[in-house]
């Protein structure tokens, strides 16, 4: 390759990471910034670095009582998705039954469907089940809108494994049911690090089924929380700035530590046999 060429991709992806890491760069720095040291200085870096806008965050904001709410609520979802994409994704993507790809094409059409357009629908139907202002309800929710998605994954993924495991486990005397947990499921970590993390975010950042489900102010999820302060306490960006920084923390936790299972799982979903 050209070196000009060489020279002149590596601008443009400069630039565009650049871009990416801005917003990122801006909400940190003017988190620890006074209020009228915002007002003249939006760009560069605090000349006094303060930590009183975290203090108001936790303090004023109830953002420990959301963040309780979220350790409450997303581990039990993730239990729920996991056992559905795993399930499904090995259905579709290993085993051989009628109508099977009539099925796994409704899967795949249902995650065309916006938040904004079912949310309605969804709502009614959660009042009519008395599922709102109730964890379950919300659970129940996010594992069939997001499940979608990760069944995809995982069957991509099982319909990738060797069929001389599947069938050397059958000859060993193996069920169906026991090659998925005892073979499947233990060859597929790497490809469930990906969706951990995928459902996770997703669960962590959703706000319109939320929103909708969760109307009492002591069952609401950290997104709800920021999406309210603003209009409840009248918080300075500052404030919000901070706000925003810790309800980020544990979402990017989240993905420092499985993002060992990202090339992980794509080299191995790239292999088939």
């Amino acid at each position: 390759m050209n070196k000009k060429i060489k020279v002149t991709i590596y601008i443009v992806l400069i630039f565009f990471a650049l871009v990416s890491i801005y917003p990122l760069y801006h909400v940190f720095i003017t988190s620890f910034k006074q209020l009228n040291e915002y007002a003249n200085n939006r760009v560069l870096l605090p000349v006094h670095w303060v930590i009183d806008n975290y203090k108001v965050a936790i303090e004023q904001c109830h953002l420990l009582y959301y963040f309780l709410n979220n350790i409450i609520l997303i581990p039990a979802a993730m239990v729920f998705y996991l056992f559905v994409c795993i399930m499904a994704g090995f259905a579709f993507g290993r085993l051989r039954f009628r109508l099977r790809l009539p099925l796994f094409l409704i899967v795949l059409f249902l995650m065309i469907f916006p938040q904004m357009l079912l949310s309605m629908q969804i709502f009614q139907l959660c009042a009519k089940f008395h599922l709102t202002n109730n964890y379950l309800g919300v659970i129940l929710v996010w594992t069939a809108y997001f499940a979608p998605f990760g069944t995809y994954i995982m069957a991509s993924y099982f319909n990738t494994l060797p069929y001389e495991i599947i069938e050397s486990g059958r000859i060993d005397g193996a069920n169906t049911w026991s090659i998925l947990t005892r073979i499947a499921t233990p060859m597929a970590l790497p490809m469930m690090g990906i969706l951990i993390i995928i459902g996770f975010q997703s669960m962590w950042n959703e706000l319109p089924f939320s929103l909708l489900l969760l109307q009492r102010m002591e069952m609401r999820t950290v997104t709800i929380g920021i999406a309210m302060i603003q209009g409840e306490y009248g918080i300075p960006d500052t404030t919000q700035s901070a706000v925003i920084m810790i309800a980020a923390l544990i979402p990017m936790l989240v993905f420092v530590f499985f993002q060992k299972y990202i090339a992980t799982g794509a080299f191995s979903g790239a292999i088939k046999g």
